[in-house]
């Protein structure tokens, strides 16, 4: 008995001398794990390789917040490559930024926007959003200066967030974009390539210049305000302004839709309605492809019947060689054209294409009907006549858009900027504002040239 006590004391006490040791080394990983907590807080999160901000900055290849406000996720790199939820956070960052600003000049005195160019606002973080949803962003991307202002920031605001709500359009997401360094802006293009000729042995080669011409884009102002009463206050200005900051960007993108399909610069508008507005409507700024197609003449009639594959088949072969590369060619219809070219067989949608979606490019379409890409518009209009134009008559026929990418292309001089500024003092109220200034041109279409087609006369 007296044994056994003795041998259950010396195996408590050797059972204690383990428990001390193993709350030593416990009380040695504890420290570890708070310095090493400590170190990753001094650390930014962006330096995580699994974290949304360090992706934004690898991707980009950017070591710095100012450099990845710089960025445009709407390119075409950014599309392509680029996950969703890494420019979703990129492009939220932005919005939080901007409507910081806002709320700076509104409540915190900062500087005024003028027309051309952006206040320097320094005391960007002053506000209550600020500090819950744009510090953390700074903080997380490793701004030294996050809790000082980032003076830096607003500055950026112009030339890079709003600008990519640009290529979110399906139409003009399609055209090539050239950056005008002056208004008009001229690229030499070359018309025709000679062909080379037979030469007799030791006979003088006959000399024949190439064909050349120019583009020309001449940029036009497009201008969206609205006004905000003085009696805003503090906590519903975020919501406000970040509502109208989208409002006035989507009135310019609708504004390129809406002339990329529909534009008429001759006197007299192709449609009566849009003939009776005034002269600045978008619709009357520059010529789009419907206007295009018809006044040469490229057109299919449909008939006065739904969209079928043969006359598809029309409208492609009347484009020629500029219809033969389904990766260059694009159809534009409004929803109830694509109602109808779902309904053919050989139109293939995008569940259906599987590991083939590439096949799309970088198009946004829904459908793909001889591995052209369909995109649907709501600016193509569906109540025109069988002439493929609006008359306050005949008022039950769309259209459906073909044409070469290639062969037409947007001017960018000024890309879409939002401003904010005090109105006249007797009327107690800002006005935010929205500009850009934007060409569109393309090759001249000829007999020769039928590189946008118009299919007419389809019964909606």
């Amino acid at each position: 008995m007296d044994k056994s006590i003795e041998e259950i004391k010396k195996t408590c006490e050797e059972q204690g001398e383990k428990l001390k040791s193993l709350e030593a080394k416990n009380a040695e990983l504890e420290k570890e794990k708070a310095d090493l907590a400590k170190n990753i807080k001094q650390i930014p999160v962006g330096n995580r390789s699994d974290s949304l901000e360090n992706r934004a900055l690898n991707y980009f290849g950017k070591s710095h917040i100012k450099e990845l406000l710089e960025v445009n996720t709407g390119s075409l790199y950014a599309r392509t490559t680029i996950p969703e939820d890494v420019r979703s956070y990129i492009l939220k960052m932005k919005e939080h930024v901007d409507v910081a600003r806002m709320i700076a000049q509104r409540f915190y005195g900062g500087a005024r926007d003028s027309e051309e160019k952006p206040g320097a606002v320094k005391n960007l973080l002053g506000s209550n959003y600020a500090k819950e949803f744009l510090v953390p962003h700074l903080k997380a991307l490793g701004s030294t200066t996050a809790t000082e202002g980032d003076e830096w920031v607003p500055t950026l605001l112009s030339s890079s967030y709003i600008e990519e709500y640009q290529l979110q359009r399906k139409v003009a997401g399609v055209h090539e974009e050239i950056k005008m360094t002056s208004n008009p802006y001229e690229l030499p293009i070359e018309t025709a390539t000679p062909e080379a000729t037979v030469v007799a042995e030791g006979a003088q080669a006959t000399s024949t210049n190439i064909s050349t011409s120019k583009l020309t884009w001449t940029a036009k102002k497009f201008c969206q305000f609205t006004s905000l009463p003085e009696e805003l206050n503090e906590d519903s200005a975020a919501d406000i302004f970040a509502r109208t900051r989208m409002t006035l960007s989507l009135a310019q993108v609708d504004a390129v839709e809406q002339f990329l399909i529909n534009g008429d610069t001759t006197a007299t508008h192709q449609d009566s309605d849009t003939h009776a507005l005034g002269a600045d409507v978008a619709a009357k700024a520059f010529s789009g492809h419907r206007k295009l197609a018809l006044a040469n003449s490229a057109t299919v009639d449909f008939t006065g019947a739904a969209i079928t594959l043969a006359k598809f088949d029309s409208l492609i072969a009347l484009m020629g060689k500029f219809g033969v590369n389904p990766r260059e060619v694009v159809c534009v219809v409004g929803p109830q054209g694509y109602q109808q070219l779902k309904s053919i067989d050989e139109v293939t949608t995008v569940d259906k294409f599987g590991p083939q979606a590439t096949i799309l490019g970088n198009f946004q379409a829904l459908a793909a009907v001889r591995g052209i890409p369909i995109i649907v518009s709501e600016f193509v209009r569906e109540t025109l006549n069988d002439s493929g134009v609006y008359d306050g008559v005949t008022t039950t026929k769309t259209v459906l858009h073909v044409f070469n990418t290639r062969r037409f292309f947007l001017g960018a001089r000024r890309p879409i900027q939002t401003r904010i500024m005090m109105d006249l003092a007797d009327y107690d109220r800002w006005l935010m504002a929205s500009y850009q200034r934007i060409g569109f041109t393309g090759f001249t279409q000829s007999a020769s040239e039928k590189s946008t087609v118009l299919g007419i006369d389809i019964l909606v």
